[in-house]
């Protein structure tokens, strides 16, 4: 139905339009491009150099409306976002899947390897403690098993799958921008604002960009907390890509 024409920042991307816009639908679809496998036919033709697509790892982050698949849920109490987070925890044997265990078995490789896994586990853990730390929650590694776990300030345990909807939503987004260890990626985030209180907002891009200042970040949002403490340079509206690419302008 139309032909849009975006001239992307190199680091943050916020692209805003009311509902049914197709805000959605383009990060879709870009994700489609870098990702050939994800499931669904591509409905739109995108023209990106080639050594873009073949050279830059793209991941989707979209903590809502995801489809179970049946097969992964263990238990009927099962939320969405405790399939995803714990397919990115504990997930292993997939060469392409983002996996903290993974990272983790990394630190066997050799001494030297060992203290940089965990001197960056260290780094990670202490910028998601002090966001947890209104509510008294520590992250930490279970020694029994390995698993994730909270601990409160009167040394109650938390399971992951016992924590809020924000809390879960805000863990997949710090995990997945954390294992791609550093290195250039294009960060798709569709609503990340969904169940987040309005304070996560407003630091969730200062924080990634904390764990990885080598991202590119294009987020759809409907929440002025999101860019409205200092990003406003960097807002697109779905409207303006549209008018931009009628009137032939690049």
């Amino acid at each position: 139905r139309y032909t849009l024409n975006w001239n992307l920042n190199p680091d943050i991307n916020i692209l805003v339009g009311i509902n049914g816009s197709g805000k959605s639908t383009l990060l879709r679809e870009i994700n489609k491009y870098f990702n050939p496998s994800v499931p669904g036919a591509r409905t739109m033709k995108i023209k990106i150099e080639p050594d873009v697509r073949t050279s830059l790892k793209c991941l989707m982050i979209n903590t809502f409306d995801v489809p179970v698949i049946p097969h992964k849920v263990k238990d009927l109490k099962e939320s969405i976002l405790d399939v995803e987070l714990r397919d990115l925890l504990y997930t292993t044997g997939q060469d392409n899947q983002l996996s903290f265990v993974n990272f983790r078995l990394k630190a066997t490789i050799s001494t030297e390897n060992a203290f940089k896994i965990n001197e960056q586990i260290k780094f990670l853990f202490s910028e998601i403690d002090k966001l947890f730390s209104k509510t008294g929650k520590r992250i930490e590694i279970n020694p029994a098993d390995n698993s994730l776990v909270f601990r409160t300030d009167d040394g109650t345990i938390i399971e992951l799958t016992q924590l809020s909807s924000g809390e879960k939503q805000l863990l997949i987004i710090l995990f997945t921008v954390f294992l791609t260890e550093g290195k250039p990626v294009l960060l798709l985030m569709d609503e990340p604002e969904i169940s987040m209180h309005i304070e996560w907002q407003q630091q969730l891009i200062d924080v990634i960009y904390t764990i990885n200042p080598n991202c590119q970040l294009i987020i759809a949002t409907h929440s002025p907390s999101i860019f409205g403490d200092g990003w406003g340079d960097k807002l697109f509206f779905m409207e303006d890509i549209i008018k931009s690419a009628d009137a032939g302008q690049e």
